[in-house]
């Protein structure tokens, strides 16, 4: 157990990296374009990653299902350290373009690879309070984030938001290395072309979020994307294999999770903006806001275990998008006439449904799926919520823009979440009570 705690210390510092990283940036951006140049290229800094670490998300699950969690965890800390290292002696921004790819690549097996761990690792009940321990780091990065990132830049230099990245980089290693996983792997043939396919094809559908101009990169992608389906039926040994969707409870649940994440999941990112401009508070008391999305998801996440085996996946996932529908209608009825400490409140029971939804999701995934494709599973959903987010947030951005007001906006915003809300809650009803084997996990 001891040893399983150390280990448990290495993904804790990984999921601090990865939230760090993210928060950090936002704040020490405009002081690397004065320093590099290149302000055409300044969206491309946050774009190249996100791009990079998503689109390898269910690449290191595949490969983790092939050669263990614990090789491929190092590699991907690796990989992201030597980015770090990279981006930290960068000196224009092409080349801190390039570098930052390269860190995405890492990232995107470091979330992923720690949560099938701790589904290899840890049972049940355990795991509900264990996403809450990660939820709660990326909620204290939020606050901290901003904080080091303004120190670096201003006492020392923003090269530094990189270089911290080093030492923690080499203390997760370090704490991975005794870590013993007690089954063994099957290797088989890597469907490369697969994969590049699925990648380019992903690639495109994203930077269509990213661009003025996007039918040519939806059109583009949709065709990779149908010829990859084509190519990965005839595969023997496919990078994504179709099969898997024959699960009924991996189909729903990660349904469910792509469109819950396309709905209010991306409405927070929205809720600083509105405070700012339409309340016209300042920027720390419109951030606070979001650590009522923190408190609540904590009080959701802890006791998912606990109530899976009590309730079964099926009862929970209803309960939980008709209270994220209910808080959310509340939004769209009154977000122009709520207080700050009513906004707080609504928010607390819309992030509870946060931590109780994506912590049982993340559960299932691994449960409902056979030891042989966890990885892939667990990946996949990660991957899927991904997609859902970036593809929420960009309509949602879009909205916003055309509108008016910003009040006016919020409440488009909110109505668009509603009308996806009703599908989360149509999907909930179609997932199995119980895993395969007859348990609830």
């Amino acid at each position: 157990m001891n040893k399983n705690m150390y280990v448990f210390g290495g993904l804790v510092i990984t999921t601090l990296i990865s939230a760090l990283d993210s928060n950090i940036m936002q704040t020490a951006s405009p002081t690397i374009v004065n320093t590099l140049g290149g302000m055409e290229y300044f969206a491309w800094i946050f774009a190249v990653y996100m791009l990079a670490s998503t689109v390898t998300v269910p690449l290191y699950g595949k490969l983790s299902d092939m050669y263990g969690r614990k090789k491929l965890l190092m590699i991907s800390v690796g990989l992201f350290t030597v980015g770090s290292i990279l981006c930290g002696i960068a000196n224009s921004m092409v080349m801190l373009i390039i570098f930052r790819g390269i860190q995405g690549l890492g990232a995107g097996g470091m979330i992923p690879l720690s949560m099938i761990i701790v589904g290899d690792l840890f049972t049940i009940e355990k795991r509900g309070k264990i996403q809450a321990v990660f939820s709660s780091i990326w909620a204290l990065s939020s606050i901290i984030g901003p904080i080091l990132g303004s120190f670096f830049v201003e006492e020392l230099t923003w090269r530094w938001i990189f270089f911290i990245n080093i030492p923690i980089g080499i203390a997760t290693i370090l704490c991975l290395i005794p870590y013993k996983e007690q089954r063994e792997f099957t290797k088989t043939q890597i469907d490369y072309k697969g994969f590049f396919l699925f990648a380019i094809s992903i690639t495109l559908l994203l930077l269509a979020t990213n661009v003025s101009s996007p039918l040519w990169y939806i059109v583009f992608g949709l065709l990779l994307l149908i010829i990859f389906l084509f190519v990965e039926k005839k595969e023997p040994s496919p990078f994504l294999p179709i099969t898997i969707f024959k699960n009924k409870g991996i189909l729903m649940t990660n349904l469910f999770m792509m469109f819950y994440s396309l709905s209010f999941f991306g409405t927070t990112n929205f809720i600083p903006l509105f405070l700012q401009e339409g309340k016209h508070m300042s920027i720390y008391k419109s951030g606070l806001i979001l650590l009522s999305i923190a408190l609540g998801w904590t009080f959701g996440s802890t006791p998912s275990g606990k109530w899976i085996i009590r309730f079964g996946y099926k009862k929970l996932f209803i309960i939980g998008s008709f209270t994220t529908t209910l808080s959310g209608l509340l939004l769209f009825l009154f977000i122009r006439e709520l207080s700050y400490f009513q906004l707080f409140a609504i928010l607390i029971v819309q992030g509870f449904s946060f931590g109780l939804l994506f912590a049982i999701g993340t559960i299932a995934s691994q449960e409902f799926a056979d030891f042989e494709i966890k990885g892939l599973s667990t990946s996949l959903q990660m991957f899927l919520r991904n997609i859902g987010t970036s593809v929420g947030v960009t309509i949602m951005g879009v909205i916003i823009n055309q509108t008016a007001s910003i009040a006016l906006g919020m409440k488009n915003v909110f109505l668009f979440a509603l009308c996806i809300s009703v599908i989360t809650i149509l999907i909930s009803f179609l997932i199995p009570a119980k895993a395969p084997d007859g348990s609830h996990g």
